[in-house]
């Protein structure tokens, strides 16, 4: 089932299942800013990543001295959540633990997710609150897929990014899902634009993990802004599957990461991740700019 709000400007749709934003469009242009989830490329548009990011070494999370079968990115974009708001340019949906996130993770908790419009802005904003008696940790971050325009699979480049941070930015080095520790620069081209060609993301992620990315746009081949992803989030991911060969392109503000390579440790102990005392709450958000 699919919420729907619109303010004359732009609307979205929000889907409950993972209270996952489906559509993304001005009201005065055909043209859809978040890609449709074809299972050629890729199944999923904008995924809450909760309560981790990235993968657990071995799908496998310690939490309390116990052992925790954790599947990459978290539960909560593969359940339903409760709508608790639906205004004019406004929705909310909750999902609460139970029996079966318990299974999962031992933790009390109750997650928010506000979508809100203004003119051509889209907040999206997560509420983390800690329901139960022990320390809440965790990790959530955003996934948003965004079409490029006029893609031509035949194109050297299909757009630009640009950032508020200089060159070269400074990428995590990923392999099979983990950080193996080492570090690569990623160095902007004329302009301060990274060029988005078929082989920019044979890296697998450009994981900029180093605090300094608050703002990425999204430019057309034209070099023309399109889109705008403004966040205070201490690591920002960059992907795109088949090595960059897909019509689409993801911007991804975390609190969190994947684990390194080999990591047995503590849940808790994870690279980036939140901590909310009992009976408290926790929030961030971030916005998405129609250009």
């Amino acid at each position: 089932m699919r919420d729907y709000i619109s303010n004359g400007i732009i609307e979205i749709e929000v889907a409950r299942h993972g209270a996952e934003l489906q559509s993304l469009r001005k009201v005065s242009s055909p043209q859809e800013y978040i890609w449709q989830g074809d299972p050629a490329y890729w199944d999923r548009r904008s995924p809450i990543l909760f309560p981790i990011v990235g993968k657990v070494w071995a799908d496998t999370a310690h939490i309390d001295g116990a052992t925790y079968e954790m599947h990459q990115h978290g539960f909560a974009r593969d359940m339903d959540f409760t709508k608790v708001v639906e205004e004019d340019r406004h929705l909310a949906y909750e999902l609460c633990a139970d029996e079966h996130t318990r299974q999962l993770f031992p933790r009390d908790f109750r997650l928010r997710v506000d979508y809100t419009i203004l003119r051509n802005v889209l907040t999206v904003k997560w509420t983390v609150e800690n329901t139960g008696s022990q320390l809440l940790p965790f990790q959530i971050g955003a996934h948003p897929a965004f079409n490029y325009p006029h893609f031509n699979a035949d194109d050297d480049v299909h757009g630009f990014f640009s950032f508020n941070a200089d060159s070269p930015l400074v990428s995590s080095t990923v392999d099979g899902g983990f950080a193996t520790g080492d570090t690569f620069d990623v160095p902007l081209g004329e302009g301060d634009l990274l060029p988005l060609a078929n082989d920019t993301f044979a890296c697998d992620t450009i994981l900029e993990a180093t605090g300094r990315i608050r703002r990425v746009t999204l430019h057309d081949r034209e070099q023309r802004p399109y889109v705008t992803v403004l966040h205070e989030m201490p690591v920002t991911a960059l992907w795109s599957p088949n090595g960059g060969r897909a019509p689409f392109v993801c911007i991804e503000p975390w609190h969190g990461r994947c684990d390194d390579r080999g990591y047995g440790g503590e849940f808790d102990r994870r690279p980036y991740v939140e901590h909310v005392k009992p009976g408290w709450t926790w929030d961030d958000a971030y916005q998405i700019i129609v250009e």
